[in-house]
């Protein structure tokens, strides 16, 4: 297990930095978890203010996969607002016709 700083209020990660770690700690900007996963990229940790562990997007995956089915979920997910965008645009244009 490493060890990881992350925000206060988001757990987002902040550093793996000891010193501006610790500095921000003592700042109350972030908290220290020393069961942050190895070898993951820090962008899929999140600290889990509930049970004051580190959460981990797509745990089973490796990080080149992770980041492969985060980006299928965005794509996914632009194309599903952008649809309801056109149909709520077809809906005002019906509307006024």
């Amino acid at each position: 297990m490493a060890t990881y700083y992350f925000r206060i209020g988001t757990g987002e990660p902040f550093t793996d930095k000891t010193d501006a770690g610790d500095d921000a700690v003592a700042k109350g900007q972030a908290v220290k978890a020393d069961n942050a996963p190895d070898n993951t990229d820090a962008w899929r940790m999140t600290y889990n203010f509930s049970t004051n562990s580190v959460d981990v997007y797509e745990a089973a995956m490796n990080n080149a996969d992770a980041q492969a089915a985060r980006k299928a979920k965005l794509d996914s997910d632009a194309a599903a607002s952008n649809a309801a965008l056109k149909q709520a645009q077809k809906d005002l244009d019906a509307a006024d016709a």
